[in-house]
């Protein structure tokens, strides 16, 4: 987990399922004991994502906004981006680029 005074990021790999839940949970929670002003979640690393993985983030973003804290998810290009596009999601959460979009976008606008 990255934190900052304001922010603080959470990066989940592998496989996000039942089994993986509540080590998942926990590092979210951690996070969010820190108040940050924004967390991100990062499941650009993931190799799979069932419905648990996507609770984890709903539950996420309402905890978020009940604390008057913003959540960011970073999806990428893989599994998560998939998941959460099927289900309809990507107007119901922040989606923010990776950090390779933003590190290719920060360059090229210099």
């Amino acid at each position: 987990m990255s934190t900052s005074a304001r922010s603080a990021e959470v990066t989940l790999e592998g496989e996000l399922d039942i089994s993986t839940l509540d080590h998942a949970q926990r590092r979210v929670e951690a996070a969010e004991r820190i108040e940050p002003e924004v967390l991100v979640i990062d499941l650009t690393r993931l190799t799979f994502v069932d419905s648990s993985g996507v609770r984890l983030v709903l539950l996420a973003d309402d905890r978020a906004r009940a604390a008057g804290r913003r959540l960011g998810v970073r999806l990428g290009e893989g599994p998560a981006l998939r998941v959460f596009q099927a289900l309809g999601l990507l107007d119901k959460i922040t989606v923010v680029p990776d950090a390779h979009e933003e590190t290719a976008s920060g360059s090229a606008a210099s």
